[in-house]
């Protein structure tokens, strides 16, 4: 079955670990793990993110018109694992962030952030394609957190 097939190639490709944070209708943080992000233009600074629709923030984004994508470090694997559960615990309890240009929460000591504004949305399947204008950014040294077939992995890159 070609599904089967393509999620194996899929867990075949290394990616980064993000977790995309926004703001609820109240003003509340919210955020769930990604590794479905790339970036699309230098200029103007331009980034996409995919997101299930069937997901409890997809409406979030469209919603609040902005998001950050917040780059983790390797020693923050037991934040992509609280964000990426279905637990009704916060998972911003605990977690020290702060707000940028737009609004939505960075998360402090990640290993980069890009603060975006929306700009656009495309259906694509069953996620929706939302690219943002980067309105602020920053960045540390460290190391990334790694995904591969289906786990976290320290890829061995260093800055």
């Amino acid at each position: 079955m070609i599904s089967e097939d393509f999620r194996a190639v899929m867990r075949r490709f290394p990616t980064g670990v993000t977790i995309v944070t926004t703001l609820d209708e109240n003003g509340g943080p919210k955020g769930f793990t990604a590794n479905a992000f790339a970036s699309v233009s230098l200029t103007p600074p331009m980034v996409l993110v995919c997101v299930n629709r069937a997901a409890r923030s997809h409406p979030l984004i469209a919603s609040a018109g902005k998001f950050c994508v917040n780059v983790l470090a390797l020693e923050q694997e037991k934040w992509a694992v609280r964000f990426a559960s279905r637990s009704t615990r916060d998972p911003f309890e605990g977690l020290k962030y702060h707000a940028d240009r737009t609004g939505a929460p960075v998360i402090d000591e990640a290993l980069g952030y890009l603060d975006c504004e929306l700009a656009e949305e495309h259906t694509a399947g069953t996620h929706t394609i939302f690219l943002g204008n980067v309105v602020a950014c920053g960045s540390r040294d460290g190391a990334p957190l790694g995904y591969f077939n289906a786990g976290y992995h320290d890829f061995g890159c260093r800055i």
